[in-house]
C-alpha cells in the first residue's frame, strides 16, 4: 500500500527534480550515449542524431489472425533482422517497443574533427537495408515457414538535436528499501516525428523529413528517386520526401521479391492524401469536378423514382457546391468537400440495399465497384481505417458482391462483420459457395465465439448461427 512516508519521499524528489537546473553537455563520440553513462539528474546530453523508426503495417491485425507460436517467429525474425541491419549500417539501438524498432545513427568523426560518414547517409542505407531483408529474406522464410505470413513495413526518418536524460528509479524490484527501474528518454521533436513518418509511410515506403533530406549526400539522391510529400497525422501536416522499394544495389543478383499484394485502396492512399501541397488539392480539385459531374447525371436518373432523394440529394448538392466555393481558402474546406462526396456516394450505395436488384441492375457491377473504391478512397482521406469503413459499409457491400457473385469479397466482408459489428448480414449463395471452398469455419467461428462470449446479445448471436446453419453453412 502506498503509505504517508511514501508520498512524502516521492513528494521531496519531484521538488528537487523540478527545481534543479537542466545542463547540457555536447557529447562528440560517433555512438549515443547508454544509460550506464547517464546520471540520476537533470543534466543531459545534447546529440544530433538522425532516428529511424520501422513499423510493421497491420501488426494487430496480424496478431489477431495468428497463432501465437507464428507470432514468436514473426516477432523474433523482425527484430533480429532489423538490429542487424541496424548496427551493420553503423547505428545501435535503443528501443524495442513490441512490433516496431528505433535506431540511432551519429556522423563518424575522425581525429581531425571530420564527418566521414553522415547519420543521415547511415539512416538511409539502414533503411535500403532492411526492404531488401524484408522482401528478398524474411518473407521467403514467412511464407515457407509460418503458415503462408507476409509482412510489410514503414519506415520513417528524421534529422536533429535530442536531449537524452535518465529517468526512473535504481534498485531491484520488489525490494521495497531500494529504488527500482531506469531507462533512458529521447526528448525532442526529432525522435517523435521520425516515429509519426513512419506512421505514415506505406508498406515498402521510405518517409524522411525536409531536415534528413537536406543533409542526405548527393550520391543517395541521385535518380530523381525522391518525391515530395505532405500527409496528415490527425490534424497536423507532415512534409517531406518519399521512396518505394529502396533497395541495395545487389538485388539483382537475388530471386525475385516476395511482397504482400497491394489493393485498390492503397493504390489510392496516395491518389487522396488530403493536402499534398497546391499540387494535391488542385488534382483533388479536379477530380472533385468529374465526380460532380457523374453524380448529376446520375441524379437525373434517380430523381424520376424518388422524389424524397431528390429533394436529399439537392440539398446536398447545394453544400458541395458552397463547400466548392470556398475550397481554396484553406485545406480545411477541402476535408469537407470530402466528407460531403462520401456521404453521397454511401447513400448511392444505400439505395442499393432498398430497392435491391433494379437498382444494381441499373448501375451494373463495374460502376458500383468504382463507387465502393471511391467510397474507400474518400474515407482514407477523412481519417477513416480500412476496417472501419468495411464495417460501416458491410451491409451494402455484402449485397452487391453477393448478387454480381463476387463471392470471396461477400464472405470477407461477412467474416469480419459478424467479428466486429453487432450483427452480421447473411447470403445463402455467399455462404454455400464457402462451403464448397472449405471456408465455413471462419464465419462458424466468430458466431460460435460472439455465442460464447456475448451477454446481452447471446440470443441474436445464436438466431444467426440457425441461420446459417439453415443456409447450407454447416
Amino acid at each position: 500500500m502506498f503509505s504517508k512516508s511514501d508520498f512524502d519521499n516521492i513528494d521531496n524528489r519531484l521538488k528537487k527534480i523540478t527545481m534543479q537546473p537542466v545542463e547540457q553537455i555536447e557529447i562528440g563520440s560517433n555512438i549515443p550515449p547508454t544509460i550506464d553513462e547517464l546520471e540520476d539528474n537533470n543534466k543531459t546530453f545534447v546529440i544530433q542524431p538522425a532516428i529511424l523508426f520501422i513499423d510493421i503495417r497491420k501488426s494487430t491485425y496480424l496478431t489477431e489472425n495468428s497463432q501465437a507460436k507464428s507470432m514468436v517467429k514473426i516477432y523474433r525474425s523482425f527484430m533480429r533482422m532489423a538490429v542487424d541491419c541496424v548496427r551493420k549500417n553503423g547505428g545501435v539501438t535503443r528501443q524495442f517497443l513490441g512490433d516496431r524498432i528505433m535506431g540511432v545513427f551519429m556522423d563518424s568523426i575522425n581525429e581531425e574533427g571530420s564527418i566521414t560518414e553522415k547519420a543521415v547517409d547511415k539512416a538511409v542505407n539502414c533503411a535500403r537495408s532492411l526492404s531488401t531483408v524484408i522482401d528478398f529474406s524474411l518473407n521467403k522464410y514467412l511464407k515457407n515457414n509460418v503458415n503462408g505470413k507476409l509482412i510489410e513495413c514503414g519506415i520513417g526518418i528524421d534529422y536533429g538535436k535530442i536531449l537524452v536524460t535518465k529517468v526512473g528509479m535504481y534498485g531491484v524490484e520488489l525490494d521495497e528499501t531500494r529504488e527500482d527501474e531506469t531507462d533512458c528518454v529521447w526528448v525532442g521533436n526529432t525522435t517523435n516525428h521520425a516515429s509519426k513518418y513512419s506512421d505514415l509511410a506505406s508498406g515498402g515506403e521510405v518517409f524522411i523529413s525536409k531536415n534528413a533530406y537536406k543533409a542526405l549526400s548527393n550520391n543517395l539522391k541521385e535518380a530523381d528517386i525522391w518525391k515530395k510529400s505532405a500527409k496528415y497525422k490527425g490534424t497536423k501536416l507532415f512534409e517531406g520526401y518519399v521512396v518505394q522499394d529502396y533497395y541495395l544495389d545487389f538485388v539483382e543478383e537475388l530471386e525475385n521479391p516476395v511482397k504482400v499484394d497491394n489493393d485498390n485502396t492503397a493504390s489510392q492512399d496516395t491518389s487522396f492524401q488530403l493536402a499534398e501541397g497546391i499540387l494535391e488539392i488542385e488534382r483533388l480539385q479536379k477530380r472533385l469536378i468529374d465526380r460532380e459531374k457523374e453524380l448529376v447525371l446520375l441524379g437525373d436518373k434517380l430523381q424520376k423514382e424518388n422524389s424524397e432523394y431528390e429533394a436529399k440529394y439537392n440539398n446536398e448538392c447545394k453544400a458541395r457546391m458552397a463547400a466548392e466555393r470556398e475550397l481554396d481558402s484553406s485545406a480545411k474546406t477541402s476535408y469537407k468537400m470530402v466528407e460531403l462526396y462520401y456521404c453521397k456516394l454511401r447513400n448511392i450505395l444505400a439505395k442499393v440495399h432498398v430497392d435491391k436488384y433494379s437498382f444494381m441492375d441499373e448501375l451494373g457491377g463495374a460502376d458500383l465497384c468504382d463507387i465502393i473504391d471511391d467510397l474507400y478512397g474518400f474515407g482514407k482521406c477523412l481519417g477513416k481505417e480500412k476496417e472501419d469503413i468495411t464495417i460501416e459499409l458491410a451491409c451494402y457491400l455484402i449485397t452487391v458482391y453477393n448478387y454480381f457473385k463476387m463471392y470471396k469479397e461477400a464472405y470477407d466482408v461477412m467474416v469480419m462483420m459478424a467479428s466486429k459489428s453487432s450483427w452480421v448480414c447473411l447470403r445463402r449463395e455467399t455462404i454455400q459457395w464457402a462451403k464448397k471452398e472449405d471456408l465455413t469455419w471462419k464465419l462458424w467461428g466468430a458466431l460460435d465465439n460472439n455465442i460464447k462470449n456475448s451477454k446481452n446479445q447471446k440470443a441474436d448471436w445464436e438466431r444467426y448461427m440457425e441461420y446459417f446453419k439453415e443456409m447450407g453453412g454447416y
